[in-house]
């Protein structure tokens, strides 16, 4: 591996160093404050081949390796984070699964303007349901002869609604888990399809972040990406290219944020010093440069593996992440507190760049799963596995009874979702926590439409409760609804579809109408505190 960049490297970095401050750096205060998305300065990025990088020519690319990709997404984050994402959401997660997965009709159709950035690529993985356990996905594909009809949604996409092409994943068969998730290339004005809310972000706050709907989406049968029931392994292999551009985008907050912590500790003075001259800064500065430094080799290294078609692609890849994100917020924190008050102001941009470093621990995947990546490869993924008993299910509310016989009720808690209708009806698990003893809760879902207080949510933007009992009525099972009852003893989930992602948590259930079933177990409930 060559440790030196080559001329034609170099000038790209000084090319986009002069875009950088020409062209961006006039417009960064006011695209943090206004959040709005920066289409014309990403098409003039286009122009300069940025939005083809890592692709051939004879398709419209720029034909430039994958060092050098993360070198100049690096570099346009230096200045502007946000520039630097939707840079490399276009090239890896848009273009690089059309070009690796596309039939031959459907690279002519799409690449050529896409990598010219003459359209703008995204992509729809994540849903209410399915973050970072992406087998959760309920957006359904429904093969209708000549098309598929998509009904469903998807959250915090970056450019949605901007961008003009999108590679979304669906279920096409829900049985079969991971294994019934298929890709689909979806254009803005298809039938059916739309945007919904904004979302209001912390920072990089030039990405627009927006949910997608679908609404009976008619996508042509010659849109599915790659084959049937192979969407996930598109979905995947797209992140591990994802996750060395958002290296390089944290990579190139940290010497940016660095550089500008640099330039300040020189000019700042303190009881008649400047502040480089303190020994303790200076060391501290030392250090933060040195893992700039390591996480850059972390970050070319896989690159080179990724360029070199090597079989170490994914855990590369995520140690990069996990090194250059980690790097990024330790260097940002350090950076506003080595500005004192000036870094807490909006008057300079170290606030701004600690709050863009936040995002890069959590999107392509979190540090923790880059760590549950790199530690599959050491020990193997089925050490990480613990053995869970399969949810036993009953036919009727006295088998369930007598099943709980002997288990611990102590602490009971009765929650209700989005199976129900509407708020009055939500009354009956009010009810049934009064049979038991219990305290009433909330999915995010029934919150959010009122139905009940916030106090009551249960979940990763509620509470987190771990009760004897935890009855799950009318509830799917949301991941961030999961992760804030998976403490509980025992869990009974009460949910008429067989296959509510809440089944493969509980521990006893009956599949059926929740307004059936609970009057019989608020009647028949023997056990009384």
């Amino acid at each position: 591996m060559e440790f030196s960049y080559t001329q034609e490297q170099l000038d790209l970095k000084e090319k986009l160093r002069e875009f950088g401050e020409r062209e961006l750096a006039p417009i960064l205060d006011k695209m943090d404050r206004e959040a709005f998305y920066p289409l014309e300065t990403v098409k003039k990025l286009g122009k300069m081949g940025m939005l083809g990088m890592p692709f051939p020519k004879e398709y419209g690319g720029a034909g430039l390796d994958y060092i050098t990709y993360v070198m100049a997404v690096e570099e346009i984050s230096k200045i502007c984070p946000s520039h630097g994402v939707i840079v490399q959401t276009h090239n890896a997660l848009c273009c690089w699964p059309i070009f690796t997965y596309g039939t031959e009709e459907q690279k002519k159709q799409y690449l050529p303007e896409l990598l010219k950035g003459e359209k703008i690529g995204a992509f729809g993985l994540t849903e209410p349901n399915a973050g970072t356990d992406a087998a959760m996905q309920q957006t359904i594909a429904e093969d209708c002869g000549d098309h598929y009809r998509l009904n469903g949604s998807k959250i915090f996409i970056s450019g949605g609604g901007i961008a003009d092409v999108y590679v979304i994943m669906a279920m096409t068969d829900q049985s079969k888990g991971t294994k019934g998730i298929s890709a689909f290339i979806v254009e803005k004005g298809f039938p059916g399809f739309y945007k919904g809310k904004t979302e209001d972000k912390m920072g990089i706050r030039g990405s627009l972040v927006s949910e997608l709907v679908f609404d009976d989406c008619i996508v042509p049968k010659e849109n599915l990406l790659g084959e049937i029931g192979k969407g996930f392994k598109v979905a995947m292999s797209s992140l591990d290219v994802g996750r060395l551009g958002i290296a390089a985008q944290a990579l190139g907050i940290a010497q940016g944020a660095f550089d500008k912590t640099v330039a300040y500790m020189q000019h700042r003075e303190q009881f008649g010093r400047k502040l480089s001259a303190f020994q303790a800064m200076a060391f501290e500065m030392a250090e933060l440069e040195t893992r700039i430094d390591a996480s850059r080799l972390l970050l070319y290294k896989a690159a080179y593996i990724r360029e070199k078609g090597l079989p170490e692609t994914t855990e590369s890849a995520a140690k990069a992440k996990l090194s250059c994100s980690s790097t990024a917020m330790d260097v940002t924190v350090k950076a506003v507190q080595f500005h004192g008050g000036y870094g807490y102001i909006k008057d300079l941009p170290i606030e701004r760049y600690m709050r863009d470093a936040k995002i890069t621990q959590i999107y392509e995947g979190t540090s923790e799963v880059m760590k549950l990546v790199i530690s599959g490869k050491i020990f193997g993924k089925k050490a990480q596995k613990k053995e869970k008993e399969p949810v036993r299910l009953f036919q009727s509310v006295d088998e369930l009874i007598q099943a709980l016989a002997d288990v611990k009720k102590d602490s009971i808690i009765c929650a209700g979702g989005r199976g129900f209708k509407k708020t009055e009806e939500l009354s009956l698990v009010e009810k049934l926590a009064k049979a038991t003893g219990g305290t009433m809760a909330a999915s995010r879902g029934a919150v959010a439409m009122g139905w009940a207080e916030e106090e009551q949510q249960v979940g990763l933007t509620g509470r987190t409760v771990a009760p004897d009992l935890y009855f799950a009525c009318g509830i799917s099972g949301m991941n961030q609804h999961l992760a804030g009852m998976k403490g509980s003893s025992a869990i009974i989930a009460i949910n008429k579809n067989a296959k509510a992602p809440i089944f493969k948590e509980a521990d006893y259930g009956i599949v059926g109408d929740v307004y059936e079933i609970l009057p019989r177990l608020i009647e028949k409930w023997p056990y009384k505190k």
